[in-house]
């Protein structure tokens, strides 16, 4: 015999893990285009501040 709370109670996860799926699909095509589109020229100012940082390595003023 065939369960119906059981198989709604299925199907309701299954819902439930396509929606996820989709949402984590969507946030690796984030990435992705965020990877593709990257401005080089603003992140390389921002590490060479941060090389200078004295506190960061412990030095004493």
């Amino acid at each position: 015999m065939i369960d119906l709370k059981s198989l709604a109670d299925e199907l309701h996860q299954a819902r439930l893990a396509r929606i996820d799926a989709e949402a984590a699909s969507t946030d690796v095509e984030d990435m992705i285009w965020h990877v593709q589109h990257v401005q080089l020229g603003r992140q390389r100012m921002v590490f060479s501040i941060a090389g200078f940082e004295q506190d960061a390595f412990g030095v004493a003023n």
